[in-house]
C-alpha cells in the first residue's frame, strides 16, 4: 500500500506536466485510486479472516447458543479452538465433532436434552456442547476461564488448577487460544 502511495505520488509531483488537467483533479483521481486499492486490501483481509475463521453452521450454532443462554461469539471461539469448524473431527482422545465431546460426555448431554447422541451431526453436537458448557459456567459461577477449564480438562482437573495446582500447558494454550479467537469474532464474526 505505502508503495502505491509513493508511486502515485511521484507521478502526481514529478509527472504532472505531462497532464493539462488542475493539480485538483490529479489529487481527486489519486485518492481514488488510493480509496480503491485500500478497500481492495480490506476486502482480501476480510477474505483471509474469514477463511481462517470460518462461520460454517451459523444457523445451528446461534439456535444452540441462545438456546442456553450462552454468547454466540463465545461459542464460535470454543467451536474454532475444538475443531476448527470441521464436524467430522476427531481427536487422538477420541473427542468428536464440531465441539470435540467425549463419547460419555455427549450420551450423558445428548440424554439429559432429549437428543440422540450423534457427536458427528452439526445440530446435536453444538447443542451437547452449549449444554455442557452452560452447565460448567454455572459451575464456576459464570467464571469463563475456569468453564473453559473444565470443558477442556475436565471439572476436577479445573477445581485442583483454581486451587493452585498447576495448570496443563495444553490447557493453557486452550484458554489463549479461545481468547484471541473470541477476539476475531467479535469484530469478524
Amino acid at each position: 500500500m505505502q508503495l502505491l502511495l509513493n508511486a502515485l505520488l511521484f507521478h502526481l509531483f514529478f509527472c504532472a506536466s505531462t497532464y493539462n488537467n488542475s493539480m485538483e483533479k490529479r489529487i481527486k483521481r489519486i485518492l481514488s485510486i488510493a480509496a480503491v486499492a485500500a478497500a481492495g486490501i480490506v476486502a482480501t483481509a476480510a477474505f483471509a479472516v474469514c477463511a481462517v475463521f470460518p462461520n460454517k453452521y451459523a444457523h445451528e450454532l446461534n439456535a444452540a447458543a441462545d438456546e442456553f443462554g450462552l454468547d454466540r461469539v463465545f461459542v464460535q471461539a470454543v467451536v474454532w479452538t475444538e475443531s476448527k469448524f470441521d464436524a467430522r473431527a476427531v481427536s487422538g482422545k477420541g473427542a468428536m465433532g464440531l465441539m470435540q465431546l467425549m463419547p460419555d460426555t455427549l450420551t450423558e448431554c445428548a440424554t439429559a436434552i432429549g437428543e440422540r447422541a450423534d457427536g458427528f451431526d452439526p445440530k446435536v453436537n453444538l447443542r451437547c456442547g452449549c449444554y455442557y458448557l452452560s452447565l460448567m459456567l454455572d459451575k464456576f459461577g459464570g467464571n469463563k476461564s475456569a468453564a473453559l477449564m473444565a470443558y477442556n480438562a475436565g471439572e476436577n482437573n479445573a477445581r485442583r488448577f483454581l486451587n493452585g495446582e498447576r495448570v496443563f500447558p495444553e490447557t493453557e494454550e486452550y484458554l489463549k487460544s479461545v481468547k484471541r479467537a473470541e477476539k476475531v469474532y467479535d469484530v469478524f464474526g
